[in-house]
């Protein structure tokens, strides 16, 4: 949602906003003429009225928009009127469509109104169905404007409760190799792509101390009084105290580290009960739900009714709208605790620029053209293997003109039509063709590269913490690092063995643990690594006991990965349920459509056939459309519920799509052999 323009606000800190909150005060006729020239209407009508909006303007400032609430509801104002515009028009024009449908047709049989209604009933249905739009348009867009910042305050909360633990342990490897409180805070400030929130949270400290010229304890007091977070709160208001009391900051951390974790645990639990209820929620409004109601039509059209265009917007419209949406909110609640990137800056003083004698020399120009072509080579030769280093999404760059290769050939070689009449005669065979079969040539590949890194990360991440301890404990009985990781990678097997080597080659030939650590981490990929060898990197650039700080990151690694493994544990029955919902779906479709619209065609076809004609109702039941709609549905359904079981399970859409493909290709075969 964009942001209104702030050009004619000053700049202050936010903590300022809100410390220095105007009162109300009666404005003579003058004064408000001088605001309304300065600032507007809009402004000058909310500014008169600041104690209503006291709590917007916390919102805003947690929320880190940088604006006063004056300046967001002018802009809120304008959006509002903009909407209700458009209401007014979709009201207006709604009520022409459902006039020229005659659906409010039965208003004039009736004898008390109908002679008295039907010369205004046009006017009197845009008028309401006006009102109507503006009152869903012009609210719906002002309450989604209002409470937006509260939205973004309560993601901030559970990404700060989330990071904190880990935050907290950075720290401590940092304190402990003796850097000072603030030089602390601005390392966890300068690694926002790490801790999220918790490192916007400590940048706004070290903003106020460099930029505004605060001291330590008066910035952290401010930072104190505006997070959204109860538990970063808190632990402000320990370290003001120990910073107070002059007692050991890097105890106090190792102690805050655990209480915190336990926290971050809990908070866990709590989204986990949350998406179990959501899981049972799409069970219910996406698959019986819809169910019931296709019958209902179903039954409705047996009967005589016109029940087909409901049925098609259910289908096509509703259905997959919804799941669209419900998959939209359940990331929305999972973002705080989904896994931040995995790359990381390496150290200043590493430059991968040519020196000036190499740049210089004449055969330079050609060795880099050299050095891009075998680039481009090595990729039109390994497609998979360049594609498994980078990015499985750059599959696509082959499978979608793969995709368009094979429709294309069936269209040519006359298996698959492209008039609408010769797509309705065979409804079925032309969805394969043109839905099923360029759904799974583009996913099977995405889903295969996917799995594979997916794989990869997972094994990485489960030895990692007990590659740590190894480091650890050889280091602390007086191994040097370089001998360690030697000894850690025979014991080792695969891509960590072989990375480890190169790890022990970078510190032995450049002398820079740092810069091999965080090129290691860069080279690997996964998230987790590339957070434990940031705190690895930093805290031995700080501190000489080594040991101690591989310690403290393979304990913060473990219960990062714990963490993770018991989402997916608990997660994987709500997934069965999703799967299993699925099953029923189509099993409850099948039923319907073997023993009740093979037998009415049947009947059709045979009365046809005899010229019978009494059987009117059961001849002019869409047979053909409703067998369609639900093959259509079961499809929808599969890819869908699929999509949804991997966000639940590993917060991530594109795990899903193994379990889409799976259910997909199940309801094919089924209407297939039916």
């Amino acid at each position: 949602m964009s942001q209104p323009n702030v050009d004619d606000t000053p700049i202050v800190p936010e903590y300022e906003l809100e410390q220095y909150f105007p009162e109300r005060s009666e404005l003579s006729e003058e004064e408000r003429a001088k605001l309304r020239e300065q600032h507007g209407y809009f402004r000058t009508y909310f500014r008169e009225r600041p104690d209503r909006f006291r709590k917007l303007q916390r919102w805003l400032n947690q929320a880190r928009f940088g604006i006063t609430y004056d300046v967001y509801l002018a802009a809120t104002a304008r959006y509002t009127i903009g909407a209700a515009a458009v209401g007014l028009v979709v009201g207006v024009v709604l009520s022409a469509q459902l006039m020229a449908m005659g659906v409010f047709a039965p208003l004039l049989d009736l004898p008390v109104v109908g002679g008295a209604v039907e010369p205004v009933l046009a006017p009197l249905a845009g008028f309401v169905f006006g009102l109507l739009g503006i009152a869903v348009f012009g609210v719906g867009t002002a309450g989604a404007r209002y409470y937006y910042p509260r939205v973004l305050v309560n993601q901030r909360r559970r990404n700060i409760d989330v990071l904190l633990p880990h935050a907290i342990v950075y720290m401590y490897a940092l304190s402990h190799g003796g850097m000072n409180t603030f030089e602390v805070i601005k390392e966890v400030a300068a690694a926002e792509d790490v801790y999220g929130e918790v490192a916007r949270e400590c940048d706004m400290i070290v903003r106020d101390v460099e930029l505004f010229g605060n001291d330590l304890f008066t910035a952290i007091r401010d930072a104190r009084n505006l997070t959204p977070s109860d538990n970063f709160e808190q632990f402000l208001d320990d370290t003001l105290s120990v910073l107070d009391s002059g007692s050991d900051f890097s105890r106090f951390l190792a102690d805050e580290s655990e209480t915190y974790m336990t926290e971050a645990k809990q908070e866990q639990d709590n989204f986990l009960e949350t998406l179990s209820i959501l899981s049972e929620i799409f069970v219910v409004m996406f698959v019986a739900a819809p169910l019931f109601l296709i019958v209902t039509l179903m039954v409705i059209s047996l009967l005589g009714g016109e029940s087909l265009a409901q049925t098609y917007a259910l289908v096509y419209l509703f259905l997959p709208a919804g799941m669209l949406v419900f998959m939209l909110i359940i990331d929305l609640l999972s973002k705080p605790y989904a896994q931040h990137e995995h790359d990381v800056k390496l150290s200043q003083n590493q430059t991968v620029d040519p020196s000036e004698g190499a740049a210089s020399d004449p055969q330079f120009e050609a060795y880099q053209r050299r050095k891009r072509r075998d680039e481009l080579l090595e990729l039109v030769r390994n497609p998979v293997s360049e594609i498994r280093k980078r990015n499985p999404l750059l599959s696509l760059l082959i499978s979608v003109p793969a995709t368009l290769f094979v429709v294309g050939f069936l269209v040519v070689s006359g298996q698959l039509e492209t008039s609408v009449a010769g797509m309705s005669r065979t409804p079925i065979k032309h969805t394969v063709g043109y839905g099923v079969i360029p759904f799974l040539i583009t996913t099977v590949p995405l889903t295969l590269f996917y799995e594979a890194e997916r794989r990869r990360e997972q094994r990485i991440s489960s030895r990692f913490p007990d590659t740590l301890n190894i480091l650890s404990s050889a280091n602390q009985m007086g191994i040097r690092l370089v001998d360690a990781l030697d000894l850690v990678s025979r014991w080792s097997e695969g891509t960590l063995a072989d990375e480890l080597r190169k790890v022990r080659n970078d510190i032995t030939w450049n002398h820079d643990i740092e810069g091999a650590l965080l090129s290691f981490a860069d080279r690997l990929r996964v998230p987790q690594v590339t957070r434990t060898m940031k705190l690895i990197a930093k805290g031995s650039r700080s501190s000489s006991d080594l040991s101690e700080i591989i310690s403290i990151a393979a304990e913060d690694t473990r219960n990062r990965y714990q963490i993770e493994a018991n989402r997916r544990q608990e997660m994987s029955a709500y997934t069965a349920i999703v799967a299993i919902g699925f099953l029923v779906y189509l099993a409850v479709i099948v039923l319907i459509d073997t023993s009740y619209l093979q037998p009415i065609g049947q009947m059709a076809t045979d009365a046809q056939s005899q010229g019978a004609g009494d059987l009117l109702t059961v001849s002019t039941v869409p047979v053909d459309q409703y067998r369609t709609i639900f093959f259509h549905s079961a499809l929808i359904q599969g890819a869908g519920s699929g999509l949804l079981a991997g966000k639940l399970a590993e917060n991530d859409v594109l795990a899903g799509l193994k379990y889409s493909i799976v259910l997909v290709a199940i309801a094919l075969a089924v209407f297939t052999l039916i």
